[in-house]
């Protein structure tokens, strides 16, 4: 089995847990840290850029939470906090064994499928990322409702890094995405992980 870990760091990005874990003192740490942000956005008039909701911190808690348990072993959740005034941002990040035949790369990240409104959009990710792909693709949900996914994966160290990022709101896609790829950055595979 692969072994990683994510080095990532406040205010950034934020791990969310599964439990078996403390569950009451992350919450209360991560509230103090969300109620700075909150504070900050709003001193810097952040959030003018792009106005949203008032954030609900206990709500956006219990969602992030909700949204980790949901996960399958091995798979975890972080909380893009980069957005003034639009964080938290869930992205899925899911580390495993390249297999002995890989599928390509494209095809990991469902570049190749039918089911989007238009071809998805396919850029590489910078060289010091390594070999890897950053997908961003527009889907109609059975509601109507149009979705923007944003993947990145990448293949190196015997392993395929996925990160994938889903969002109603368009008008983050050109403001997130990019971050994604510090994300990536974060994604330590190996021993040493």
């Amino acid at each position: 089995m692969t072994s990683w870990s994510l080095d990532l760091s406040l205010p950034d990005w934020l791990e969310v847990p599964t439990e078996p874990f403390d569950i009451d003192l992350w919450r209360a740490s991560v509230t103090d840290v969300f109620e700075l942000l909150v504070t900050f956005d709003a001193q810097l008039d952040r959030a003018i850029i792009l106005p949203g909701p008032l954030l609900d911190v206990s709500a956006a808690l219990d969602l992030l939470l909700e949204f980790s348990r949901s996960l399958p072993t091995g798979v975890h959740l972080v909380a893009g906090l980069t957005v003034p005034g639009r964080w938290p941002l869930p992205v899925i990040v899911e580390v495993s064994e390249t297999a002995e035949d890989p599928v390509d790369l494209l095809d990991t990240v469902g570049a190749r499928s039918d089911d989007a409104i238009e071809l998805p959009i396919v850029e590489y990710l910078p060289d010091h990322l390594g070999d890897g792909i950053r997908v961003t693709r527009f889907d109609l949900d059975e509601a109507g409702v149009l979705w923007a996914t944003v993947t990145c994966a990448r293949r190196g160290d015997g392993a395929d890094t996925v990160l994938t990022w889903r969002t109603t709101d368009l008008e983050l896609v050109a403001l997130f995405s990019a971050d994604l790829e510090t994300l990536m950055e974060g994604v330590r595979i190996g021993m040493n992980a």
